[in-house]
């Protein structure tokens, strides 16, 4: 039986506490453990948790009837194996599609994942499934019906302070920062992340001051002044993809809060050998 939002709400605020733990630094499962199991599905998602991850890490989209459905594309070519735009189709169309059509771990010689009954996510599915995680939630459309749409499905699990909020387009995360009013953390937009750069390299870094509270910073680009500079400032430093063994112990050596990667458990035996778990 699916739980009102008001049972859900009283659960997770009786058990929050003793649930959750914080590490220096942080693993977030890209689109769940999806180097190993179809992306953003819940499969994905148990893994990624089975594995030690900290932060459940998807992207959303508004589906033709309005709801929000997890996918990383606007479209289903690369996990459904349909050209099919999310925003042209119902919830309960989407529900039909196998979420595990396409992935493949041997160049197309095999589709373990094919007719085992995944299925697309809505946000408010993932929300009831996991009522005690955290989690990164990249709105993918410069759109403010999405950012509004978000911003009503959040607060009515009030889960306002266990999730963040990215968007690389400045249009839908202006209007996400305006309606949630500061009650939800916010990652840098890129023209934000250019500012923030520009004063870093240019030496006014000391006068910038971010309206963010994460910086989520590609990997290529990261060096260890930099994820200070954010530090210094206040700012939460997640980095990304990082999925190789020396992208990870090279992100633990700059000291990063956060590490975004497709296979959480590489990340957590390299914090484990590092002492961070």
């Amino acid at each position: 039986m699916i739980k009102t939002i008001s049972q859900f709400a009283a659960g997770a605020i009786l058990t929050a506490v003793a649930h959750t733990q914080v590490f220096a630094i942080e693993i977030l499962a890209h689109r769940g453990a999806s180097g190993e199991y179809p992306q953003s599905t819940q499969l994905a998602f148990d893994k990624a948790l089975e594995q030690g991850a900290d932060v459940l890490e998807l992207d959303v989209h508004l589906s033709g009837d309005n709801r929000i459905i997890i996918n990383h594309d606007a479209d289903l070519v690369r996990n459904v194996g349909i050209d099919d735009e999310i925003e042209d189709l119902t919830l309960a169309e989407i529900k039909q599609l196998d979420a595990g059509h396409e992935f493949t771990l041997d160049d197309g010689e095999t589709y373990p994942f094919r007719n085992q009954g995944l299925v697309l996510l809505s946000l408010s599915e993932l929300f009831e499934l996991y009522p005690h995680e955290r989690f990164n939630i990249e709105m993918k459309a410069n759109d403010k019906d999405l950012a509004e749409k978000l911003w009503e499905v959040i607060s009515a699990y009030q889960l306002q302070d266990r999730v963040v909020v990215a968007c690389q387009n400045k249009k839908a995360m202006k209007h996400f920062r305006k309606v949630s009013d500061g009650q939800v953390k916010t990652s840098a937009t890129i023209g934000e992340l250019v500012g923030a750069s520009l004063a870093w390299s240019s030496g006014w870094g000391w006068a910038y001051k971010p309206k963010f509270d994460v910086a989520q910073l590609p990997y290529a680009i990261t060096t260890k002044p930099y994820v200070r500079f954010f530090q210094k400032k206040g700012v939460t430093v997640d980095v990304w993809t990082v999925n190789k063994q020396s992208h990870i112990e090279r992100s633990i050596d700059m000291g990063v809060d956060g590490i975004i990667g497709d296979y959480p458990g590489r990340i957590y035996d390299a914090l484990e050998v590092a002492g961070d778990r």
